[in-house]
């Protein structure tokens, strides 16, 4: 079920495009709007409820939705169903001190980093099954010799994980911001085990904003301003950590002085590695559909809207992707195989 969409009344010569938001989730479409970004803009969101039981990529198929960002894993399911979307701009990237995801149990817990094998037999909250919360703590669990047939994964709405950890329900719970900053700030109650970093690094967390083919083709140029401002969004988040944990803080409900924020892609460029990454993840300890082999980054992912794109060719790495940049690297939206788009030149 799609929630109906609001907002005030459209402004006429402004193309809009129809945003899967759940309100409780980080976005730098929310943050963009905090800074004003969209106001001059030449494209704007029009916020619709999440998506509570289709997937988005199925909803950017059907025309229900224009623009969503979610787990590259769902992503490459929907390539192999057939849908018809790509992604344009990249997202989040992890840090130590800035991780996709973080993990707690209560205070006080013998388990540890360094004691990860206490965690047979008992019970890990996640939000979510097949996903970034599922997936990267049974391969970190995994790969530090934890049989995890031996744990129960307990699915939970990720702000009742934290009372049952309280309430000795559930023993470790895995966080996104800005759930994090907000356990954080109880040291007395809750304890960080680890972090998403000491399993998949500095690429891990990719959840690349993905567009539905017809949206792009009807309008390309509000595209690339799309992904630019996305672009410039990331990059002030980045420089001001504090500053954009507040507004995460503000557009999701939770105590601005106790949230914390993703750190994002520069210039929200793609890059191979950081998507690959997916098809490892799922094949290690996920179920990944048949035909996802045949698949790679290139047949989902494109730099051609990204106006701080020198083509649309996907980066190595974000090694390759280090210095803000504060100019255009293009002029145009570039050619693409992925979206069939009259008139655009090589």
């Amino acid at each position: 079920m799609l929630l109906a969409g609001c907002g005030s009344g459209k402004e006429e010569g402004v193309v809009y495009f129809r945003f899967a938001n759940s309100p409780t989730a980080l976005s730098l479409v929310r943050i963009a709007e905090e800074l004003g970004y969209w106001d001059n803009a030449g494209v704007r969101p029009e916020y619709v409820g999440p998506a509570t039981a289709v997937p988005a990529v199925q909803l950017l198929d059907q025309g229900k939705i224009d623009i969503a960002t979610g787990m590259f894993n769902n992503d490459i399911d929907g390539k192999v169903k057939g849908f018809k979307f790509t992604a344009i701009a990249s997202s989040m990237l992890d840090l130590p001190k800035e991780p996709h995801m973080a993990y707690f149990t209560k205070a006080g817990s013998n388990i540890t980093k360094d004691n990860l094998k206490a965690l047979e037999g008992k019970t890990v909250g996640v939000n979510g099954f097949n996903s970034c919360v599922d997936l990267v703590i049974k391969r970190y669990l995994k790969n530090n010799g934890v049989d995890v047939t031996r744990v129960n994964f307990l699915e939970l709405k990720a702000e009742l994980i934290a009372p049952a950890i309280e309430r000795g329900e559930v023993d470790l719970g895995v966080f996104h911001p800005p759930l994090v900053g907000v356990l954080l700030s109880k040291p007395d109650k809750f304890t960080q085990a680890f972090t998403s970093y000491d399993d998949w690094g500095p690429l891990g967390g990719q959840a690349p904003y993905v567009a539905s083919n017809a949206w792009l083709q009807k309008n390309p140029q509000a595209a690339r301003e799309f992904v630019g401002i996305i672009a410039k969004t990331a990059n002030w988040a980045n420089a001001h950590p504090r500053e954009s944990a507040e507004i995460a803080g503000k557009t999701t409900g939770y105590p601005v002085e106790q949230t914390t924020n993703w750190h994002y892609a520069p210039n929200a460029l793609l890059d191979k590695a950081s998507l690959q990454l997916w098809w490892d993840l799922v094949e290690e300890v996920g179920s990944p559909l048949p035909g996802s082999e045949h698949l790679k980054p290139e047949d989902i992912a494109t730099n051609a809207f990204n106006p701080y794109a020198k083509s649309a060719d996907l980066l190595e790495s974000q090694d390759h992707n280090t210095v803000i940049l504060d100019q255009e690297q293009n002029d145009r939206v570039l050619k693409t195989k992925l979206v069939d788009i009259q008139g655009v030149e090589e």
